[in-house]
């Protein structure tokens, strides 16, 4: 039992990340599995022997496969490969990435529920990431400032001046709004947050120096609308750029949605998009917009 247990032991250590042999001994000591060098050499052999794909790289023992399979069931299987699938096959952003996982995540599935799912993939319609493509590293930095409360420094094309230039912002919220990630920060020169398109955002630096993010919230307005059952089914609260957006329940299958937006602009637009199947109940200065967007866009028809 005592080698059974160091096995498994060993095998979860592996599979959360590479460790170089000194640090498995001490992590299996930590775990009461008081072994030297000869035995979990002879662990090693029987994880390799049982099936799994252990390479040893730089002193690193690393597991890069396993025979492992993950209870998907068919539709889970075909649900899951064909939303990865379909988001790799359009996202210039991330494709890659996601291709990669979907191969591995095909290793690790039961085989009757594989050939079940690619009797016949469903096609997902995905919008594409903006042109020019966003870069993931660049994002990852502005969604670790965001989170951190951290200021960060941008160099940013702005198409108003056709100019480049460095600038110090407090990030406030990332947000997705017209098939493009956009960047709602704080700046101290304009006192005020802007907007940025993280696609025309060169670089991005996160600096040491923190924010209240709590001192821009002024600059949120707040949002509640009503969906259709349709719309929310679609939609969800998605609709709000705000992950801290609440629902609450309609009777007839739809939903109220309260949260917050950057963006006035682009909300009233969203909105628009839903045509009779949303209704803005608030905020006043977001229904004001709404409707002056609906008149302009009337008065070029009558």
């Amino acid at each position: 039992m005592e080698a059974a247990r160091g096995v498994l032991t060993l095998l979860r250590l592996l599979a959360e990340r590479p460790r170089s042999r000194s640090e498995i001994s001490d992590l299996l000591r930590e775990e009461g599995l008081e072994r030297g060098e000869r035995s979990v050499r002879r662990w090693l052999a029987v994880l390799r022997s049982s099936g799994f794909d252990l390479r040893n790289s730089k002193g690193l023992y690393e597991l890069q496969g396993s025979p492992v399979r993950l209870a998907f069931d068919d539709y889970e299987t075909l649900a899951t490969l064909s939303v990865l699938g379909s988001l790799a096959a359009r996202e210039p952003v991330y494709g890659t990435y996601l291709a990669s996982a979907v191969r591995k995540l095909r290793a690790a599935i039961p085989e009757d529920s594989l050939r079940f799912a690619d009797g016949g993939s469903i096609e997902f319609a995905f919008d594409p990431a903006s042109d020019p493509p966003e870069d993931p590293a660049i994002m990852d930095t502005l969604r670790r400032a965001t989170r951190q409360s951290r200021r960060a420094e941008i160099s940013y094309h702005s198409l108003r001046s056709d100019t480049v230039r460095r600038r110090t912002v407090e990030p406030v919220r990332l947000a997705h709004a017209q098939r493009a990630h956009r960047l709602y920060a704080y700046e101290r020169e304009e006192n005020r947050v802007t907007e940025f398109r993280v696609n025309r955002i060169r670089e991005a630096t996160m600096l040491p120096e923190k924010f209240s993010p709590e001192a821009h919230r002024h600059s949120l307005e707040d949002v509640r609308v009503r969906l259709s059952e349709k719309a929310f089914t679609a939609l969800g609260k998605t609709i709000i750029p705000d992950e801290d957006a609440t629902i609450e329940p309609e009777p007839d299958g739809g939903a109220i949605v309260t949260g917050t937006t950057p963006s006035i602009f682009w909300t009233v637009r969203d909105l628009a998009a839903l045509g009779p199947e949303a209704e803005i109940l608030g905020s006043p200065k977001l229904k004001e917009a709404f409707l002056s967007f609906l008149r302009e866009t009337s008065e070029k028809y009558s």
